[in-house]
């Protein structure tokens, strides 16, 4: 199946609700971000553009939370950081680097997150490095709240298998890597940083933990 709908993006959505610890730990454990190849091949317009990115990277963020807005991309193309779209509508460019800039705008500047999308476009494509961004994010997640990964190849990247929860993917031809390969895992990696402490006091986790320890000590 080559596109996901914007229709069963959105019902997927809704059930992302009032999840448990074991539940989101799950979810994450099956997640998988669109790839480039996945984004719809018609050209989007304003509102189909915000459902199909709000879909997608809710489960990542609290649920009040305003991903994008019409307001936000305008501003985007004023500022050059995405291209202006034709006859009003939005390509599969506009939304790849849009998914990043959403990702990324919650840990990194603007200008910070303007200088990697056009430095990485630059040198692998825009379908590449979105690719890559969405994969190294997935696994830096699997990473802190599974223990485990589910790839050991991340494009050029080895990944090592972890032995329980970490806070980095483990690569083992890190030397070998790209400063752009390197600037975008590390990227992805704070990305999943920032996603995995919210959902700790989001889901109570440290509320659990402290309840456990206390029950311990009481036994």
């Amino acid at each position: 199946m080559r596109r996901a709908t914007l229709a069963s993006m959105t019902r997927k959505a809704k059930h992302i609700q009032a999840l448990s610890e074991a539940e989101y730990v799950e979810l994450i454990r099956e997640l998988r971000l669109a790839r480039y190849a996945d984004i719809p091949t018609i050209d989007l317009y304003m509102d189909q553009l915000l459902t199909y990115i709000d879909a997608q990277l809710r489960p990542l963020v609290a649920p009040d939370e305003k991903l994008l807005t019409a307001s936000m991309v305008n501003n985007y193309v004023k500022q050059g950081i995405i291209p202006a779209p034709k006859a009003k509508r939005y390509t599969a460019n506009h939304v790849a680097m849009l998914t990043v800039i959403c990702l990324m705008k919650r840990t990194f500047s603007m200008d910070d997150i303007h200088s990697l999308l056009r430095v990485s476009a630059a040198t692998h494509g825009i379908d590449h490095a979105y690719n890559f961004f969405c994969e190294a994010v997935e696994e830096s997640l699997r990473q802190l709240f599974c223990g485990e990964i589910a790839h050991t190849n991340l494009g050029s990247c080895d990944i090592r298998k972890p032995d329980g929860p970490a806070f980095a993917l483990q690569v083992s031809n890190a030397a070998d890597l790209s400063p752009e390969r390197r600037l975008a895992l590390s990227a992805a990696t704070s990305v999943a940083n920032k996603i995995y402490v919210e959902k700790c006091f989001e889901l109570g986790i440290l509320d659990g933990a402290r309840n456990a320890q206390l029950r311990k000590a009481e036994n």
